[in-house]
Formats: structure tokens, sequence, C-alpha cells
């Protein structure tokens, strides 16, 4: 093989190629059916331009879960919410939330993938080491970033003194990310997530209706 052959090999199985495409067959297999030969034949490369990127299928399927979980995840929790009402990170989180589903509805998600997807997560609880620890992490982020709000809320007179923002902040979380019991199993996928995202703000909405001064 030539020195341009050689360039030409590397650029194609980049290491991008290797994460996106290991994350399909992670998904269609799950992650105890996949095996580094198995993604071998799948990615159409050899053992070896794989080993020029990971190590094994342990630091593999972290990095699958890193970038397409937590770096995902951090988009909506980490980043500052640049606002002080409720109100407002009202809106702020539903935005992202509905960028988040935007793009994986033009990524060509559908249901079985999105349910494959919800699966490969799970999977993640068991094989991503400190992954319960990360997730938990995450969670106390958004939790403290809600009580921060809403502190403020209280103090600028926004919402009721007598609030506990505790329970409160628990709430809002709660809203924000847990699936609504909206029916809507006849519609396709992209509406059916998007139900969901807007149910959610319903519920968020109403919760503000209650404590608002």
């Amino acid at each position: 093989m030539n020195d341009r052959s050689h360039l030409m090999l590397i650029m194609k199985y980049s290491r991008e190629y290797i994460l996106k495409h290991s994350f399909d067959v992670f998904m269609d297999k799950g992650y105890d059916s996949t095996s580094i030969s198995v993604l071998q034949r799948e990615l159409n490369m050899s053992r070896g331009a794989m080993y020029r990127y990971f190590a094994n299928k342990e630091e593999l399927f972290i990095c699958v879960i890193d970038e397409y979980f937590f770096k995902i995840m951090n988009k909506l929790v980490s980043r500052p919410l640049d606002v002080t009402s409720v109100k407002d990170t009202i809106e702020v989180v539903h935005r992202r939330q509905k960028i988040v589903v935007t793009s994986f509805v033009k990524a060509g998600f559908s249901e079985t993938t999105f349910l494959n997807y919800t699966a490969l997560i799970i999977q993640a609880a068991k094989h991503y080491p400190d992954f319960i620890k990360r997730f938990k992490e995450m969670h106390r982020t958004v939790k403290n970033s809600w009580i921060k709000v809403l502190l403020n809320a209280v103090n600028t007179g926004e919402i009721r003194k007598d609030v506990d923002v505790n329970i409160m902040s628990h709430l809002f979380c709660v809203a924000s990310t847990e699936q609504s019991p909206d029916e809507c199993n006849k519609n396709s996928f992209a509406t059916n997530i998007l139900v969901q995202i807007n149910s959610k703000k319903a519920i968020m909405d109403y919760l503000y209706s209650l404590i608002k001064a």
C-alpha cells in the first residue's frame, strides 16, 4: 500500500466514522451481542484500523455513550440558562428540548430507533463505569438550577413566598424529563415526540400557574 492509499484509508476510517457506525451497531445488536469481530464486519474495516483509535470494545462503547448521550445531555443541562425568572426558564428548557428532538428527527430516528436508543442507555448503566454517578450529577445540576431560579423568583416577588423551593424544584425536574401520559400512538414518530415535548411544557406552565404571585 502506497502512502496515498494509506492516507485515504485513515481518512475513511476516522475516529468519527468509527463512533457513528459503532453507535448504529450497538443500538441494533446491543452491547453483549456486539464483539470486535462483529464491529469489524459491520464497519467493513480491519481490526488494526479500529485499534488505531480504541484499545478494545469497552473503550469504544464508553466513547460512543460519551458522544451520543452525555454530549447531548450536557447541551440540555450544563449550559447556563442566562435567565432569572421561572417563566423564562420554562421557555429556555422547552426550546433546548425542541432543538435536541429536532436533531433526532432530522437524523432519521424512527420509533424503533428511539426505543433501541433508550435500551442502549439502559445497557450503559451496566457497562459504562460511573454511568449512574454521572447521571445523578446531571440530575443534581438540573435541580440546583431550578432551585436557584425559584429562590430568585421568591426574592423578586414573581412567585409566592410560601413556596417550598426544594419540593417545587423536584416537580419541575420531573415535569421536564419524564414522559407525559398523552396517547398519540397513531401519529408519526416525529409528531409523537414533539407532542411529548409540548406536553412537558404544558405541565411546567401549570406548575408555574400554581405558584406565581
